[in-house]
């Protein structure tokens, strides 16, 4: 039996709609092996100027999960969940694919999934359906299941139809017969979010940005600490705050933590002064 712990930072309904549809394809699917999980934010998206820090939906989020079949190589299953961007109907130009390319790198579509227009979608694809699979390589569902660092999750909308968020796929924690990273016993957290930045917007409003964390499993989330008092948790590297008042300064600073539990120091913190 497999065990799914989810632990992103998404309003109780959103996390409930995830649990049914997951709970839905996994029964479908016979589901006991390998999960992949796609954490999706618009920081991800890769423009084509490689200065530019955002080219994705500042604001948006999303969480995808992709799986295989028990005894069929060919069909590939997933779920998707968004929040905070625009949605419309698919023939509208709401999409969904996985692509082939690297982290901060673009790649062409293999997998065509449907679009999440109503913040949620769920289905599976098998090899040999019609615009399923664009490129029409024999086992390119074994090769996502096997290389996922190789593929990500991209959702466009009118907004951004060069996409509104993105992420790459990675291994999860809940696979059958699930391990620790830390054979050892030892607490080893992620490392230290680096290069933390502010921007300002306004007297009550100011945005931070800081480089993603790594870790020998997943960096599931980062606490927000302002002046030493947490103030949220956000699956991306950036963090909207609009809790601030006019001529004031803050001290902010992040921690990352991974889908064990363990936490990373604090990065160095930034101060930031509203107009």
């Amino acid at each position: 039996m497999t065990t799914m712990i989810i632990k992103h930072s998404v309003r109780a309904p959103m996390l409930c709609a995830l649990a049914c549809l997951m709970t839905s394809s996994i029964t479908q699917a016979g589901h006991t092996n390998t999960m992949l999980i796609a954490q999706m934010d618009g920081r991800e998206e890769v423009g084509d100027n490689p200065a530019q820090r955002l080219v994705g939906d500042p604001d948006g989020k999303g969480v995808g999960y992709v799986f295989g079949i028990d005894g069929d190589e060919l069909t590939l299953c997933y779920s998707l969940l968004v929040q905070k961007l625009q949605l419309v109907p698919v023939g509208a130009g709401m999409a969904a694919h996985i692509h082939e390319g690297l982290r901060d790198t673009n790649g062409p579509v293999v997998a065509v999934l449907a679009g999440p227009e109503d913040g949620n979608a769920a289905d599976c694809l098998t090899e040999g359906e019609m615009g399923k699979f664009p490129t029409g390589e024999s086992g390119i569902v074994q090769r996502i299941l096997a290389n996922p660092s190789q593929f990500y999750i991209n959702i466009h909308n009118p907004d951004f139809p060069g996409g509104a968020i993105r992420g790459n796929l990675s291994n999860t924690l809940m696979e059958e017969g699930a391990h620790s990273h830390n054979p050892s016993g030892l607490a080893d957290g992620p490392s230290v979010p680096a290069n933390l930045e502010a921007t300002v917007y306004s007297s009550t409003a100011l945005e931070l940005f800081w480089d993603r964390s790594s870790d020998d499993g997943i960096v599931a989330m980062y606490e927000v600490m302002r002046d030493t008092q947490s103030v949220g948790l956000v699956e991306g590297n950036s963090f909207y705050d609009s809790g601030v008042i006019s001529n004031s300064s803050y001290s902010y600073s992040i921690i990352a933590i991974d889908n064990d539990g363990n936490r990373s120091a604090a990065s160095s913190a930034v101060t930031v002064t509203t107009p």
